[in-house]
């Protein structure tokens, strides 16, 4: 008689925190349908994700400060959110400071580089388009053009 194997399953978590801002609920309704998607995928993952998910209603870089400061005492692995551009920049400085990945649907228009000259650790889920547009533009051997777009960023 052979002994039996014992397997243990252990349920490994990556924690996740998310900040949004009231009034981001599409960008909240696609973040919970991902989260909920992946963790329902028993066969295809490897770990469940785990999310701490803030709602802000201001600027406040105190108010703020403290949010994060309370999402990185709960040993997050990232930071996940959509925010103003007041509070972006307080969350990419936080971001870079304790080399935490921060993850957002879009930059505001004028995004300021690290000042340290290390890693920027803030990352945008939209691509960069201006130079595409260049691309096109020089491919075509245009000389003139009329550029419209509708954005949020020129309120």
């Amino acid at each position: 008689m052979q002994p039996q194997k014992i397997t243990r399953c252990t349920k490994f978590y990556n924690k996740y925190g998310a900040i949004f801002e009231q009034g981001t609920d599409e960008v909240q309704s696609a973040f919970k349908f991902a989260m909920l998607n992946h963790n329902l995928n028993v066969t295809g993952r490897r770990f469940e994700l785990q999310a701490y998910v803030d709602l802000i209603s201001t600027a406040d870089a105190f108010k703020l400060s403290r949010l994060i400061c309370n999402q990185f005492s709960r040993g997050v692995f990232a930071m996940m959110g959509a925010v103003s551009p007041d509070s972006f920049d307080t969350l990419h400085s936080y971001s870079n400071t304790f080399q935490m990945p921060f993850v957002t649907p879009w930059f505001p228009e004028k995004v300021l580089t690290p000042s340290s000259g290390f890693l920027d650790f803030a990352i945008s889920m939209r691509p960069q388009y201006h130079q595409a547009i260049i691309d096109t533009i020089r491919w075509y051997g245009w000389d003139k053009i009329i550029y419209l777009y509708d954005s949020h960023d020129g309120e």
